[in-house]
């Protein structure tokens, strides 16, 4: 995790763009740039009169434009709320970089174990084999039966196949998480063994409110709309001008000159009216943006609560022996087809059984843990604080990574 924390380039390139934001608010501060201007009057097409005709000079002239006081503190607020906009998207990306290694971890553990389990069927599928082999040279089995059991052996290998596959693209997203070589091996721990303990859907909001990269965004919006909205308040105001310079005439006294403008807002209604009805409606949809995020956040945690229920008491299923009874009876219906006691149906039955509870418990398990890792992209080191807080010895999560 932190390897990708350090490694991933949409984290640098957030980053990035947070400093670009943060540069240009100085820049919204700043003042217009001064004006200096050399000119030439001359009162002739024919010679160069400066210095001889009253009114042929050479001219010198500065000027500066003042902005209305406030002015400059409203457009570095809104820069700055831009910045924190782009914090917030880098934190967002941070935040989405834990839980998808988080997730590849979990991917990579199940899967794993999934192959482990098809190891123990294939072992199982092939003593079938022998099985069917001995009672067929026996008289007491057919060839029929043989041919199906290998039929099955084959059918079951081949799944092999398709779970080194996926092993393989999950190592290779983890490893392109932290930049390394593609097939870099990952050592996994063992897969969790219970389920993970939720926060309260209430517990759950509060932290959303503080550390939602969306709901901070959503208010952070509102904040710069109102800064805006300012902002074309004040724009209303007119800036100030001011121009000074010098007319030299040669062997003639120099002449100088001051001037004061500013601009006419004979376009108020087509500029700054309509800017102060963009930010009333900037303001607008953030507020109802608020709104809409803390319903979705709303929504999720209850449901993930709900579903977690769910997933645990179909979890208290296969605590209770639901997996153990499976595979002992699978064992038993090949000891049994031995001895002539089962038919060759009742052992694949038994078998297919075994397998498939065994990976829907796996399938439950998962699923599980990624609803504790959606919660904690709200914000992981505090949801983690708060789940040890919560959790007790028999519900506790397992030293696995996760």
């Amino acid at each position: 995790m932190q390897q990708a924390l350090e490694a991933r380039p949409e984290l640098a390139q957030a980053a990035a763009a947070t400093r670009a934001a943060k540069e240009r608010v100085p820049q919204a501060e700043a003042w217009p740039e001064p004006m200096l201007e050399v000119g030439v009057q001359n009162d002739s097409f024919n010679k160069w009169n400066v210095g001889v005709m009253e009114m042929s000079w050479v001219s010198f002239m500065a000027s500066q434009t003042f902005p209305f006081p406030g002015k400059t503190g409203l457009r570095a607020e809104v820069a700055q709320s831009e910045v924190k906009l782009s914090e917030l998207v880098a934190e967002r990306v941070r935040l989405s970089t834990i839980a998808e290694v988080r997730r590849g971890y979990l991917a990579l553990q199940l899967v794993r174990e999934r192959r482990a389990l098809l190891e123990k069927l294939i072992t199982l599928d092939t003593r079938l084999v022998e099985v069917a082999r001995v009672r067929s040279e026996s008289g007491a089995g057919t060839q029929a039966e043989v041919l199906r059991a290998q039929v099955e052996l084959g059918r079951v290998s081949q799944r092999r196949f398709q779970l080194q596959a996926e092993e393989t693209l999950q190592v290779q997203a983890l490893n392109r998480l932290s930049q390394r070589p593609l097939d870099t091996a990952i050592q996994t721990s063992a897969r969790p063994s219970t389920l993970p303990t939720l926060l309260s859907p209430e517990q759950a909001l509060t932290l959303a409110r503080e550390h939602s990269p969306e709901l901070l965004a959503a208010r952070a919006g509102i904040s710069r709309a109102e800064s805006s909205a300012a902002l074309a308040r004040r724009s209303y105001f007119p800036d100030l001008s001011v121009s000074a310079g010098v007319m030299v005439r040669g062997r003639l006294d120099p002449m100088w000159t001051i001037n004061l403008g500013v601009p006419l807002p004979v376009f108020a209604g087509a500029r700054q009216a309509r800017e102060l009805a963009e930010a009333d409606a900037l303001r607008d949809a953030s507020t109802r943006g608020v709104e809409a995020v803390e319903q979705l956040l709303t929504l999720r945690a209850h449901q993930r609560a709900d579903s977690l229920k769910a997933l645990s008491l179909v979890w208290q299923s296969y605590g209770g022996g639901l997996l153990t009874q499976a595979e002992a009876a699978a064992e038993s219906t090949v000891a049994q087809y031995a001895i002539g006691r089962a038919s060759f149906a009742d052992v694949l039955s038994a078998n297919s059984v075994s397998i498939t509870e065994t990976e829907a418990s796996l399938q439950v398990l998962g699923d599980a843990w990624r609803l504790a890792i959606a919660q904690d992209e709200l914000s992981p080191e505090e949801v983690a604080t708060a789940r040890v807080a919560l959790s007790s010895p028999s519900t506790s999560s397992p030293s696995t990574g996760m």
